[in-house]
């Protein structure tokens, strides 16, 4: 059996359904509570496109994590679903703002 690894995103400000989705074939880095978590240019799953970019990200910390494991057409299917807070603070330095 093929598994799939599948990350959803949910901005939980307004309301709070997947903003963006992304799929693999491997699995995603562990991301924990509290993390930074940046808008770069995820393709909008409202088909409005790409709102953000590397120049201008939309910032935000990780605020709750589920985990869901099913089979589904024959494959397995692991899912992360990540809550996301807009984060409005400063950015550290290291990543390149001041």
């Amino acid at each position: 059996m093929s598994t799939k690894y599948i990350l959803e995103l949910c901005d939980t400000s307004g309301e709070h359904k997947p903003v963006a989705r992304i799929e693999s074939v491997s699995p995603f880095t562990a991301v924990n509570v509290g993390d930074r978590f940046d808008d770069i240019g995820w393709e909008r799953l409202d088909g409005v496109g790409v709102i953000y970019s590397v120049e201008n990200p939309k910032r935000y910390t990780v605020h709750s994590i589920k985990h869901l494991v099913l089979q589904s057409q024959g494959e397995l299917v692991i899912k992360y679903c990540l809550n996301l807070q807009p984060f409005s603070g400063p950015s550290s330095p290291v990543w390149g703002s001041n």
